[in-house]
């Protein structure tokens, strides 16, 4: 009889192997090659084992979306500043380090400026030249066949987390054709030992949030707070005001990274001063992206005490839900339905005209505060007796 000379265990390794790859399959273009692109990069070993157990678009989702909550600098804010950096550097590697028909943002010199930041300088040689040996060069390739790249780092200004410490860091980079802008990483090259061991450690230090399991809810506001869940159950309950109460909503000036909707709430005379403002902010398809609670600060209204509030948002439709609190009961209770859409880079965008009856200095005050243009706050005009129109 002839026997098999494959063992017995090749055959489980190879079903072991083959089920994973089915399961991923069976995931949608949006998510499949998610790992392969430029977020590749920053996954841990551990992130990258438990995402190859992914079978589902929507395990996917709740995958990504957690493994950027788990870099936010502020878990807390809607806005993350480590994946609006990560985005920007995506885009300047698209442009700048694309050839033929491969996305630049996938390439060698996009995974050390993702992980590593802009470098602190970078040296450019012809195909003609000779790179200079940074000390004593017992591996690479001397003669550049193509162009070369040499980018330098001081550990002293890399985020903090990383290790390196000392003399600087290079990266050394070579065309592999002349004008191919194919530039790939010399990773033989004794003198880049330290930034390569740097760049294999830099997914772990971007990690700021490893104990994280699933993504908190962000604060809606600038300023804000958590909102207590008993008082986000007083959202679109009835309360003494809410007949009463002038109502103004309205998107306001950009601040830079989003569209804030700009809140005027003002109550009659004879309504108590609020202490403190809770809501969410939903999606059209009524998911929950955020809540908050905000201390109130009384303004002098058309009629009554005023209370300004500034929401920043995305494109898209949502509905904020808000609820005014004194004595530890509501006392007003909106829901404000509003669409926010895509504004042009290009060509002449006309903003909104804005109606007020006074307008105060405030030279401190932020981008995207309400009603405030130019280091002047608006007090809008809140009763019917005039219109935009």
């Amino acid at each position: 009889m002839r026997h098999s000379s494959f063992h017995p265990v090749f055959f489980a390794v190879v079903a072991v192997c083959l089920c994973a790859a089915v399961a991923h399959a069976q995931l949608s273009p949006e998510y499949a090659d998610w790992a392969d692109g430029p977020a590749g990069f920053l996954l841990t070993k551990e992130e990258l084992k438990d995402w190859k157990k992914i079978n589902t678009d929507a395990e996917a989702k709740d995958f990504i979306d957690l493994f950027w909550a788990r870099r936010n600098p502020s878990p807390d804010t809607s806005f993350n500043a480590f994946k609006a950096e990560f985005d920007a550097k995506v885009r300047f590697a698209e442009e700048n380090f694309s050839f033929k028909d491969h996305s630049g943002a996938t390439t060698d010199r996009a995974r050390v400026l993702i992980l590593m930041g802009r470098p602190g300088g970078i040296q450019n040689k012809t195909p003609s030249q000779i790179v200079p040996g940074l000390g004593t060069t017992t591996g690479g390739t001397d003669e550049v066949q193509g162009a070369a790249q040499i980018w330098f780092y001081d550990p002293d200004n890399l985020p903090e987390g990383f290790k390196a410490k000392g003399s600087q860091l290079y990266f050394m980079f070579y065309e592999d054709q002349l004008n191919s802008n194919n530039y790939v990483l010399d990773r033989s090259a004794r003198e880049s030992f330290k930034g390569l061991a740097a760049l294999a450690e830099a997914p772990e230090v971007y990690l700021l949030h490893p104990e994280m399991k699933e993504v908190p809810k962000p604060v809606s506001l600038k300023g804000g707070r958590k909102a207590a869940p008993e008082h986000l159950a007083w959202l679109g309950q009835d309360a003494p005001f809410n007949e009463t109460a002038r109502l103004r909503a309205e998107l306001g000036v950009n601040d830079g990274v989003s569209r804030p909707l700009w809140v005027h709430i003002e109550l009659p005379p004879d309504a108590p001063a609020i202490e403190f403002f809770a809501g969410q902010v939903e999606s059209s398809d009524g998911e929950v992206l955020s809540n908050f609670e905000i201390d109130a600060v009384p303004l002098s209204g058309q009629y009554g005490k005023a209370y300004h509030l500034s929401f920043p948002l995305d494109p898209g439709a949502f509905t904020v839900d808000i609820v005014g609190v004194a004595a530890g009961e509501p006392q007003v209770t909106e829901e404000i339905e509003t669409e926010v859409s895509e504004i042009s880079d290009t060509g002449t965008w006309m903003s909104p005209l804005w109606l007020g009856i006074s307008a105060s200095p405030n030279e401190q005050a932020r981008p995207g505060e309400p009603y405030n243009f130019g280091g002047w706050h608006l007090m809008p005009v809140s009763g019917p007796d005039f219109t935009l129109e």
